[in-house]
């Protein structure tokens, strides 16, 4: 029989939490935000990234440089805001922390937007654009051609990406014979300028490696702020091997791309420009060449035959009253041989 202490145990046991489904989680967790006076009517400042909008909406993130927020801006309320907002403008923002319970995200919605300046972030970069444009690190003198004929292809990239499949991809389909040798590298946050770099030195130290692709899958402009850093930049441009840089954005916008020796848009076209550039090879080096045989080789059957002609004429020709057949035999044969001199010279025999 059981003691009134194990009674009184079981009595005080927590029971299990109620099993709730993904939208019942979501609404509680939305109704806790609303319900919540410290997340109403924060006040925030930090960096506009990532900008687009619809007709519907303004969408951009807010950032600091080590965290980011998501922001929405109704687009008829921003249209009576005093604000014209771009990427790198640094702005205080003022307004409630939202839950979108279908996407299960969080996001700030503002209603008051203050324009404090140029962000100290953008500000940077652009310094150090100027910088570098000034050293001659953009020059087109300064860009390396990778080989006709890759054997090698080094690829600077984190294995947890998708980035490195594509561009093996689309490099074997062109050719599968090509050998590519992958550098595990952090390509975010404050570890990756260091982390790239190094990927890249170790590769170009390979004298095997004939051409380089440094990448990732794109991504927000705040994780993308490695590519725009002294010390990446600074590896592209003193290596020695060819380098494609392939950082998923459509617009030329980062440092990297400028400094290296061709940007390709995605992983994929930074994958097929390196094996393309053997079909650029054969279209520019030998085309011009086949084209130059086949044109000699008509003017060559064309010239035969007018030797035939003309040979043809003079067996059929009658000899001339008074001359002797060796004189006139002879008188042939110097008619031919001189021809024949003619052509070699025209076509350059001698």
């Amino acid at each position: 029989m059981a003691d009134a202490s194990d009674a009184d145990q079981r009595d005080t046991q927590p029971t299990s939490p109620e099993v709730l489904s993904v939208s019942d989680l979501n609404e509680q967790i939305a109704s806790f935000i609303e319900q919540s006076s410290e997340l109403q009517g924060v006040r925030c400042i930090g960096e506009v990234t990532d900008l687009h909008q619809n007709g519907t909406a303004l969408y951009f993130t807010l950032t600091d440089g080590d965290a980011e927020l998501p922001c929405m801006i109704w687009a008829n309320r921003y249209r009576k805001m005093d604000a014209d907002l771009e990427d790198g403008t640094e702005v205080i923002l003022e307004g409630d922390i939202d839950y979108w319970t279908e996407g299960g995200k969080i996001d700030l919605k503002p209603w008051e937007v203050i324009v404090v300046g140029d962000g100290e972030q953008a500000a940077a970069v652009e310094r150090l654009r100027s910088e570098l444009d000034e050293r001659g690190w953009f020059d087109d003198e300064q860009k390396q051609r990778p080989p006709a004929f890759p054997e090698r292809v080094g690829v600077v990239t984190s294995l947890r990406g998708d980035a490195r499949y594509d561009i093996q991809s689309a490099i074997h389909e062109q050719d599968p014979t090509v050998d590519i040798l992958v550098k595990d590298a952090t390509v975010q946050g404050s570890e990756a300028p260091t982390s790239i770099a190094n990927g890249i030195h170790h590769l170009d130290r390979s004298e095997d490696v004939d051409s380089i692709i440094v990448g990732r899958g794109g991504g927000s402009d705040s994780n993308l702020q490695a590519f725009n850093t002294e010390r990446v930049a600074e590896a592209i441009f003193t290596a020695n091997t060819p380098i494609v840089t392939a950082i998923g954005h459509t617009d030329d916008r980062l440092i990297a791309d400028r400094v290296a020796d061709m940007a390709a848009i995605t992983p994929t076209a930074a994958g097929e420009y390196i094996v393309n550039s053997r079909n650029d090879f054969l279209a520019s080096e030998i085309e011009p060449l086949e084209q130059q045989l086949e044109a000699a080789y008509e003017t060559f059957e064309q010239e035969h035959e007018h030797e035939q002609e003309l040979a043809e004429a003079v067996d059929g020709a009658a000899s001339p009253e008074g001359l002797p057949p060796i004189y006139y035999k002879a008188a042939i044969g110097v008619l031919l041989l001189l021809l024949l001199v003619i052509t070699a010279l025209w076509l350059g025999v001698i």
